[in-house]
């Protein structure tokens, strides 16, 4: 225990953790204030997703470097599930929603968009780093809420707005696939790439 205390600490956890869910929190209470509709649409689903994955993107890597790829840790092993529990964490308030009148929904978009963006991000950290991790996502993300973009214009576009495309979507969910697929090997097995001497002294 004393050693999960520990982590937690040094990853920021709880702060990441209170962060996402104030950021969903926000949003559910936006829709029900603003909107009569009682689903909150997938664009401000695949945002609120974005903006907790953000919020836990610090968490990818420690304050030592060194720790970090020690071979006397399963590090792959940890780093795995480390992404399982962040994704758990950003799911599981947007599953509250769904006993309130404004609601997260279908869960099949929440747990698509969860995968793929937060398996981005795990890509991001272990090619640049944590620090600049949520960056690629937020754009993303960004360019694909604001309503410029043509779902319909053809199987190429449905690909580059896979996280706003309805539960039912062949090319969405494969898309989401082999980003958490692809995140969560290069991330699990690579890390964080290491840090100047002087970036890891300041970040502690």
């Amino acid at each position: 225990m004393r050693w999960l205390r520990l982590y937690l600490r040094s990853r920021r956890i709880p702060l990441a953790l209170l962060t996402a869910t104030v950021t969903s929190t926000l949003v559910w209470a936006l829709w029900l204030a603003f909107s009569d509709r009682p689903v909150i649409g997938t664009r401000f689903v695949s945002l609120t997703v974005t903006l907790a994955v953000t919020a836990f993107a610090a968490t990818l890597a420690g304050a030592d470097d060194e720790l970090d790829h020690t071979a006397a840790t399963s590090w792959p092993v940890r780093r795995a599930g480390h992404l399982l529990l962040t994704a758990t964490a950003i799911i599981a308030p947007l599953l509250l929603s769904t006993v309130t009148h404004a609601r997260f929904a279908p869960l099949a978009v929440v747990v698509r968009d969860t995968a793929g963006i937060l398996g981005l991000t795990a890509l991001g950290a272990a090619l640049v780093g944590a620090a600049w991790s949520w960056l690629a996502p937020l754009v993303w993300t960004l360019v694909t809420v604001v309503p410029l973009l043509d779902p319909d214009a053809g199987p190429h576009m449905r690909v580059v707005v896979w996280s706003i495309e309805p539960a039912g979507s062949t090319a969405a969910a494969a898309c989401a696939g082999v980003l958490a697929v692809t995140g969560v090997l290069a991330y699990a097995v690579r890390g964080c790439p290491r840090r100047p001497a002087a970036a890891t002294v300041a970040d502690g």
